[in-house]
């Protein structure tokens, strides 16, 4: 069932339409923007601490014409009832989209016998995060080849899990519905895929953070030990950790691609 647009201007169309036209995603102009879950809010310790997979829907601005921040007064005292009724929604249509739309969204994921998720768009972010990560490494090019550091790696473990995540959407697909071993098996596999991602010691600094793929950016750790080389006094210690935060990103991929792999 398609939940309609709230917006004036879109009675007629569905919330995806009004969706795709006023805030298409930047890597594929066909669809409509998801962006990267933040920190610092309540799904947090489930998502960035204990890899469970999350996500927030939530109403915000028309990009193409607003140039305010998405919700300037957030945790002040004049986020109140009133300020919602006499200027933000006064109809409230909003708020009963935002609340079809989360509804929709847990009788999907819970009367599904199979988890409605695909893991070659997993694939594709994490080449998308590789490559972003590569590109701000590059701007320390001499000292990439002085110390000889590699996303070799890395590089080699996303393209591993590509293909595991292509052979696994393949059997997803050749898979016998009324084994319910087999159906609980696949489930299972999707559900904890993201726990793979999870370093039990933490980001360096940031042990809370245990999530090594995403935790506010891409690749945090190794982020974080590119960002800290000017401040650190010797180059050669700077270098071994980025190297090391490499090893543990490409590691965790691995881990990832592995949990795909068949296991009947």
């Amino acid at each position: 069932t398609q939940v309609s647009s709230p917006d004036e201007g879109y009675e007629r169309k569905s919330l995806y339409e009004s969706w795709l036209e006023k805030d298409p995603s930047s890597e594929n102009n066909q669809r409509p923007r998801i962006n990267k879950l933040g920190s610092g809010s309540d799904f947090e310790a489930f998502f960035q601490r204990l890899g469970i997979a999350s996500g927030r829907v939530r109403y915000t601005k028309n990009r193409k014409v607003d140039k305010y921040s998405n919700y300037p007064v957030y945790h002040t005292t004049y986020e109140t009832f009133e300020l919602v009724k006499r200027f933000y929604d006064p109809s409230f249509q909003k708020q009963l989209t935002v609340a079809q739309i989360r509804a929709g969204l847990v009788y999907e994921l819970s009367d599904s016998p199979l988890l409605p998720l695909r893991c070659q768009d997993y694939a594709e972010a994490l080449r998308l995060y590789t490559n972003e990560i590569y590109d701000q490494a590059k701007k320390h090019e001499a000292e990439l080849e002085k110390y000889k550091v590699s996303f070799d790696a890395l590089f080699s473990a996303v393209i591993h899990f590509a293909s595991a995540a292509t052979v696994f959407h393949r059997r997803l697909s050749q898979l016998d519905m009324n084994n319910p071993i087999a159906v609980r098996s696949m489930n299972d596999q999707l559900m904890f895929l993201e726990r793979a991602f999870i370093d039990p010691l933490g980001l360096p600094g940031r042990p809370f953070y245990s999530r090594n793929k995403y935790a506010g950016i891409s690749f945090p750790g190794i982020y974080d030990a590119l960002f800290d080389i000017g401040s650190r006094g010797d180059p050669h210690k700077a270098w071994k950790e980025v190297k090391r935060q490499i090893s543990i990103a490409a590691f965790t991929v691995q881990a990832a691609a592995g949990i795909l792999e068949g296991v009947l």
